[in-house]
């Protein structure tokens, strides 16, 4: 698939209410594509969580792609997919609080986070 065509494709992709999917050609003549997901969410550090949450976030994570990977739509979109549900993993992995001290035992930022987590895995 050419990068522009992946563009294309990304670009009509809805996902969950508050979240935008955009990708953009990183260079003309490479094959590369840098798909980036707006989030509306809420900041998930613990001093937010034990204020219930209170402040509002706009986070944009962002991954490239090679375009030449992918021969059908449903190839892309799958991938696509896949990395949308490695970045849910991720916040979820960050939101699941314990107890009165809101500890995140799996944070994804923390090595001992991190390590709980991999063993589960």
């Amino acid at each position: 698939m050419k990068a522009k065509e992946a563009v294309d494709l990304i670009r009509q992709v809805h996902f969950r209410p508050g979240w935008t999917i955009d990708a953009s050609v990183v260079l003309p003549d490479l094959p590369f594509v840098t798909v980036t997901a707006y989030v509306e969410t809420v900041n998930s550090d613990r001093e937010n969580a034990l204020r219930g949450y209170a402040e509002q976030i706009t986070i944009a994570p962002d991954g490239i792609l090679d375009a030449r990977a992918y021969d059908t739509e449903d190839e892309l979109y799958g991938a696509l997919l896949s990395w949308l549900i490695a970045l849910e993993t991720h916040e979820c992995r960050e939101f699941f609080r314990v107890g009165p001290q809101m500890d995140a035992p799996f944070h994804p930022h923390r090595p001992d986070g991190m390590r709980r987590w991999d063993a589960l895995i």
